[in-house]
């Protein structure tokens, strides 16, 4: 399995970024592949299959859907066609303030987080299937961005930033307008252990109470009274826990600024962080830092 790493696709360090059209031929062998980056797909010609995880989806025109860093996957075409679809690729670091204003958008963090981790379950069938007027519209938007990294003419790095926020939102309108909404399972059991799941790879997105009672579609009385009876301590208490394990590895292993940690588990204030903190583990972040140092 290969690595397709932010050095070889991305613009540099300072952008990291990229945006290119990939042409799948019908007679290409299988190249399972991984990267350390985010990429969103736009299928714009051709039929296929989608291998995710060790599953096969069936691909066409106007299909649109979120790749997460560290996911094997790939394509393979069906027919003599080839598969055509455009790479989205960037580095979580280059939307950071906008990912998170995005994700207390419902729509939104339904289609860049919860439905690429549901991708997995088999009993799952919803994604982003644009109509063709909406795909004209995508297209539209893409040839906007892939002209401007294309050219770089003055200001470009401004203008794509600007303008792929302005695609994420008009994904997130699409994907609202779905009868189909991805919601954990239906059993409440088995829902709560999802979200459990779900907010271990996700402990950093601002995601509101009210958000994960619709993904587990529960009442908020239900649900907060479910998910203590089952995990133990309350939604909160819960999060918190994965956020401070979560800023352990990087206290120990970086030189990184403590308030910079607090941020990338996602807590904006590096007080409260050290509250919480205390709360755990009966020492301060630095605490923590200078004994392991030791």
């Amino acid at each position: 399995m290969f690595l397709y790493s932010k050095e070889q696709f991305l613009e540099c360090e300072e952008f990291p970024f990229a945006i290119l059209p990939f042409l799948t031929m019908p007679t290409r062998a299988l190249q399972p592949h991984y990267h350390d980056f985010i990429e969103l797909v736009y299928v714009a010609e051709g039929h296929g299959e989608h291998l995710y995880k060790g599953n096969s989806y069936p691909l066409s025109k106007g299909d649109t859907f979120v790749i997460a860093p560290g996911v094997e996957h790939d394509y393979r075409v069906i027919g003599n066609v080839p598969l055509k679809v455009y790479n989205i690729m960037f580095m979580p670091s280059f939307l950071t303030s906008e990912l998170e204003a995005l994700s207390a958008v419902t729509p939104f963090l339904d289609f860049f987080y919860v439905e690429p981790f549901l991708r997995e379950n088999l009993d799952f069938d919803s994604h982003l299937k644009l109509s063709l007027l909406e795909g004209h519209e995508m297209k539209q938007r893409i040839d906007r961005i892939f002209k401007e990294y294309d050219e770089k003419a003055l200001g470009y790095r401004i203008s794509i930033k600007a303008q792929l926020i302005d695609l994420l939102i008009y994904l997130s309108r699409c994907y609202d307008q779905r009868v189909v909404k991805p919601v954990f399972h239906n059993n409440e059991s088995k829902a709560i252990r999802q979200l459990c799941e779900f907010l271990e790879l996700h402990y950093a997105q601002p995601i509101q109470l009210e958000q994960v009672c619709r993904m587990c579609g529960m009442s908020q009385t239900t649900f907060t009274s479910k998910f203590k009876q089952m995990v133990g301590k309350t939604f909160t208490e819960y999060r918190n826990e994965v956020r401070i394990r979560a800023s352990l590895k990087p206290l120990r292993e970086t030189e990184e600024k403590i308030i910079e940690i607090a941020k990338s588990v996602g807590i904006r204030d590096v007080s409260h962080f050290n509250h919480l903190f205390k709360q755990h583990l009966l020492m301060t972040p630095r605490e923590y830092r200078i004994k392991h140092r030791t």
